[in-house]
């Protein structure tokens, strides 16, 4: 298997779970789009002492993989969203849905750039940017689980 090759199906497995029994850094079902799907709105919006709400871990997320896929085409290539995500909270179900979708997007914009002839550099900023997406949904899944159990 190709490196690139390998890239993408670890990205894949982030954002959907594995395909087995168990992956690299989920078990199936516990991808990161699954994982955030399973936030209600108000689970979303719940400030947290010290950390950014889950809604804004969603946004910073979003901007990560939005650049990243970006940089991957042009090294120039600036974030277009200046929301800032520490003080995002979205304004209603509608817009946090429109969150997931935006964020489902900016995961297939970084997995379609793989497909790019990519360089060492390059390389290097996608597999950061997949590794960071790994932390992150299993923050955010321990997060949920926390909410989950206080409810």
């Amino acid at each position: 298997m190709s490196s690139p090759e390998l890239l993408r199906d670890t990205l894949r497995e982030v954002l959907y779970g594995p395909d087995g029994l168990s992956g690299l850094f989920s078990r199936p079902g516990e991808g990161l789009l699954h994982t955030v799907h399973a936030f209600t709105y108000a689970q979303a919006c719940t400030p947290r002492p010290g950390q950014l709400r889950p809604a804004g871990q969603v946004m910073a997320l979003r901007h990560t993989l939005e650049l990243t896929a970006a940089r991957l085409a042009d090294p120039a290539a600036l974030l277009t969203d200046e929301t800032e995500p520490a003080q995002w909270v979205p304004e209603g179900p509608a817009a946090w849905r429109a969150e997931l979708v935006a964020l489902a997007r900016a995961g297939q914009a970084l997995y379609d750039a793989l497909y790019l002839p990519l360089g060492a550099p390059a390389y290097r900023e996608a597999h950061g940017a997949v590794i960071h997406a790994a932390r992150e949904a299993a923050l955010l899944r321990a997060t949920l689980l926390e909410m989950s159990a206080g409810t």
